[in-house]
């Protein structure tokens, strides 16, 4: 047999090769494909490793090929390695492929080798988890292949690869395989039912929208404070920035004639969170980044009081996380009914006689005088101009007094 090698400086380069399946370099080589086929993909494959790169480095030049015919049909073609490093069974060696055909198409594979013995194969081949040993045979995990490992008739050393047809085989040996598949399809089937449950489970799981007070009451108490404090802001805001207040400042008031201004509303709110992220998919070597996007959803009506526009909420903010349920990020919701929301901010003019308070001049709402009343009771006797601030957010009071 002649074998076409291109030269003859052979090379150590490293290759990892797998010696249970039929691959050249990256082109796969299946059972059933086509002579021709064959024939392009290991003469390309040996090109690859002839000569050198653009670097002046050897590509391996330790490769050759052949190609046997009968009736001028392709019968066999032959790819050949020297000094060839299988990293597998770690040792150099010199084999050759035998890509040998029937009706012009792959029928099996025979790998011979010059430089390894029967026993090392085996041994290499019974350790490998990527085999199930059935008596002689090696299968692939799935059974549709198998190899068989003997000696020539050439006085090889052969791995013979075959696609598996029962029917071939002997009685026991097609017990044995019907019997894995079995347990195989059993261990699918269980954990298809598991991923199915699961799925199901995350399914219900995310479907839902849950309520933050319930399932996260600390979570809950953030979330309120976060508002309450954003509902706040809107009366207290009197950046240089704003052209237009929100709410009377105290220099507004001061030149005003009442020298007082209140808001007082009751609304109930319902705050949640909706999912519009997107996952992650992969398409093979493709793969789409997925997304985070969350909206939050507002609904807001007033039951009581003034502010028919919802002014207070247009730039109101809320801080509303996502929680953990049984491993699956999960969407939020906040009921808050009723919502009080009462500011007042004046100027009043009193008199403090031996902690006696009177009300002398712009004299405040009946029960904002008690308030005040209570912040001043302790003062030393004598006439104040007091500014005051009192709000009451969500059940939450709280009272700002300054007196001159």
């Amino acid at each position: 047999m002649k074998i076409k090698i291109i030269t003859k400086l052979f090379s150590t380069f490293l290759i990892i090769l797998s010696l249970s399946v039929s691959k050249s370099f990256g082109q796969k080589i299946e059972i059933g494909q086509e002579a021709k086929q064959v024939e392009r993909i290991v003469e390309m494959t040996t090109r690859d490793r002839i000569g050198f790169d653009r670097y002046g480095r050897s590509k391996g030049n330790n490769a050759g090929w052949d190609v046997k015919y009968y009736n001028g049909e392709i019968s066999e073609v032959i790819q050949c390695f020297y000094k060839q490093y299988l990293a597998d069974i770690r040792l150099f060696a010199n084999y050759c492929k035998h890509y040998v055909m029937r009706d012009s198409k792959l029928a099996y594979v025979l790998t011979q080798y010059e430089d390894v013995s029967v026993s090392k194969l085996k041994e290499f081949y019974s350790q490998s988890p990527r085999n199930k040993k059935i008596e002689e045979f090696y299968f692939s995990d799935d059974y549709t292949h198998y190899s068989k490992i003997y000696l020539h008739s050439n006085g090889l050393a052969t791995v013979e690869q075959q696609k598996t047809n029962p029917q071939n085989l002997p009685a026991s040996i097609q017990a044995k395989i019907k019997n894995e598949l079995t347990k195989t399809k059993e261990i699918e089937r269980q954990r298809y039912l598991a991923d199915y449950k699961e799925s199901q489970n995350k399914k219900a799981i995310k479907s839902k929208v849950y309520d933050l007070k319930e399932y996260s009451p600390e979570n809950y108490k953030r979330a309120v404070e976060s508002l309450r404090w954003s509902l706040k802001k809107y009366f207290i805001d009197t950046s240089k920035y704003n052209s237009v207040e929100n709410f009377p400042s105290f220099l507004t008031i001061n030149n005003s004639k009442e020298k007082y201004a209140r808001f007082s509303n009751v609304y109930s709110a319902h705050y949640s969170n909706k999912d519009h992220s997107r996952e992650t998919v992969n398409y093979g070597n493709v793969v789409m980044a997925g997304s985070t996007d969350i909206r939050l959803i507002k609904d807001v009506k007033l039951i009581s009081g003034t502010d028919e526009e919802l002014k207070l909420f247009k730039s109101a903010s809320i801080y509303l996380p996502t929680i953990e349920v049984e491993g699956y990020e999960v969407m939020t919701e906040v009921y808050l009914n009723p919502l009080k929301v009462d500011f007042a901010r004046g100027i009043t003019r009193v008199k403090i006689k031996n902690g006696k308070v009177e009300f002398r001049k712009f004299i405040p709402e009946q029960d904002l005088q008690q308030i005040i009343t209570e912040q001043l009771e302790d003062k030393r006797n004598g006439t104040y101009l007091v500014r005051y601030e009192i709000s009451e957010i969500f059940g939450e009071v709280d009272v700002n007094i300054e007196i001159q």
